[in-house]
């Protein structure tokens, strides 16, 4: 066997797929891949219409949508930045925020806000002409013979926001009418908004905004729809169109109190465009923030299923991506034609277990995570040294500390006292454990750590149940993934988008602690 010494901060790729360098010539087609890169709307592919990406922090989500846009099936594409397009402006309006502040639901609105947005861009790329001749066209529509849409609706509509309709200006123009076509109307049935406001009032303010956007906004955006899928249909062998959404899980986003309406109220919009087959919306969602619009009761996951592609991983595709990428490295470096796999480099044992599983054990079989740990094990390499299994031990310390960091990140929004909870792993001192055998102790040091931290807050019941019931504490650290429960001696299920909470029957079974997160 080959002797392998790399250089000093050697990398197979970056964490990031926007400087990955190695994503390209080392990407691994899943099946979601391909999945989403047919574009047969026919029976024979039931999953035609799965667009939204869903998986945890470092899933390959971003690296999946980059390599998408350069697929051979992809003719066209173009992105939308939710934050500069829509969200900047509706979280700085003044009086969107006044409805807000006096309970108006506003989600048909903000789904009227991205239908706007989605269907300029699938207009700029389907049409493939200028803004001026389509406004000609629509015009032109009035005067054909009997169609399955309403000409005069969608021109209506079209007219009325001709000076902006297909620039950044449009989300200004749509909300400031509303604005003024409600305020008068209120102003005129002696309506206010304010601290002051009226329950009958705020009943009243509903109705009309929901009117409104019902008919004045919705109803001709899905007439608009109805002429793009009539009249562009014969394109749709020779012109397949990507849209991808990629920035839903940005820090301006967090901590805004509308951040899961405006991201369910895309959800809501994307779907009115499935009937135009030869575009595809993608819209790529952390884990975390769909659960937590789930927990907020917008939206049925059952209903949302023939819509969303899980990404989840394997052990044998997490091996395989790292065989393409310490191959690629091996390549540049000393110019080798030979193959050579992931486990050819880390052919020695660590505590006793092959290093390429020991690393392998140790990622949430996720991409992101088995590149760090790799990547961290090079780093402490100086040309000189072939890796062993003090450098891999070495680099562990490290991995955990960024994935700790990376998980602490993902679930803030959620779980505001993650770091406590993972933390407080650190005082079950077995590895495997049940609910019910698990000393006592334990337990009780585990909980007093959580009573002893400065969180507890009498608004937080969630959390202060936590602080004093061990089974809800399990909870947390299942559906993070910092524990699973044992199917089999050799099978440990672990959270996922199907099954992302414990059961009430799963109390009763052996938990396992993830073998990176086992510090005892």
């Amino acid at each position: 066997m080959a002797a392998f010494k790399f250089r000093k901060n050697a990398k197979i790729g970056n964490l990031d797929a926007e400087t990955d360098s190695f994503l390209t010539p080392c990407f691994y087609e899943s099946e979601i891949f391909r999945g989403i890169a047919n574009f047969d709307s026919s029976n024979e592919n039931p999953d035609f219409t799965k667009r939204v990406i869903v998986g945890r922090t470092g899933s390959g989500k971003t690296a999946l949508l980059k390599q998408i846009l350069e697929h051979a099936n992809v003719k066209v594409h173009d992105t939308i930045e939710a934050e500069n397009t829509v969200f900047e402006h509706i979280n700085n309006n003044r009086f969107v925020s006044e409805l807000v502040a006096n309970g108006i639901d506003l989600r048909v609105f903000y789904k009227s806000l991205w239908l706007h947005v989605l269907l300029v861009k699938v207009i700029h790329q389907v049409y493939r002409s200028s803004y001026e001749s389509f406004f000609d066209f629509i015009s032109g529509l009035r005067n054909t013979s009997r169609k399955p849409y309403k000409p005069d609706v969608v021109n209506e509509y079209m007219e009325s926001y001709k000076d902006n309709f297909f620039n950044d200006n449009i989300v200004t123009e749509i909300t400031e009418k509303m604005q003024h076509e409600l305020s008068g109307k209120f102003s005129i049935d002696g309506v206010s908004l304010g601290a002051s406001a009226k329950n009958e009032n705020m009943q009243k303010i509903q109705r009309e905004t929901s009117s409104y956007v019902s008919r004045e906004l919705i109803r001709k955006q899905k007439e608009l729809i109805k002429v793009i899928k009539e009249e562009f249909s014969d394109n749709k062998q020779q012109l397949r169109v990507v849209i991808s959404i990629d920035d839903l899980d940005k820090s301006w986003l967090s901590s805004s109190g509308i951040r899961y309406d405006f991201i369910n109220a895309l959800l809501e919009a994307f779907k009115e465009l499935l009937d135009i087959e030869s575009v595809k919306v993608l819209i790529s969602i952390r884990t975390d923030i769909l659960m937590g619009i789930y927990h907020n009761n917008l939206r049925q996951d059952e209903k949302d299923l023939s819509l969303i592609y899980a990404i989840s991983w394997n052990k044998t595709e997490i091996r395989e991506i790292l065989n393409l990428r310490i191959n690629q490295l091996v390549k540049d470096q000393y110019r080798s034609n030979h193959t050579v796999t992931f486990s050819d480099v880390f052919n020695f044992d660590v505590d006793g277990v092959k290093a390429d599983e020991f690393i392998i054990n140790r990622t949430m079989l996720r991409p992101r995570d088995a590149i760090d740990f790799v990547n961290l094990c090079l780093a402490e390499c100086d040309g000189n040294v072939e890796l062993n299994e003090e450098i891999v031990l070495e680099a562990e310390e490290k991995y955990f500390a960024t994935r700790k960091n990376a998980l602490v990140k993902e679930w803030k929004s959620i779980f505001p006292h993650i770091k406590d909870y993972l933390d407080a792993l650190s005082f079950v001192n077995v590895n495997e454990f049940t609910v019910k055998e698990l000393d006592e102790d334990i337990k009780d040091t585990t909980l007093n750590y959580l009573l002893d931290r400065p969180a507890y807050s009498i608004d937080d019941d969630l959390h202060n149940n936590r602080m004093t019931n061990f089974e809800e504490l399990i909870k947390v650290w299942f559906t993070v993934g910092v524990i699973g429960f044992k199917k089999s001696p050799k099978v440990t299920i672990y959270s996922s988008f199907e099954k992302h909470e414990l059961d009430i029957t799963d109390f009763n079974k052996t938990f396992r602690i993830h073998p990176l997160f086992f510090r005892a």
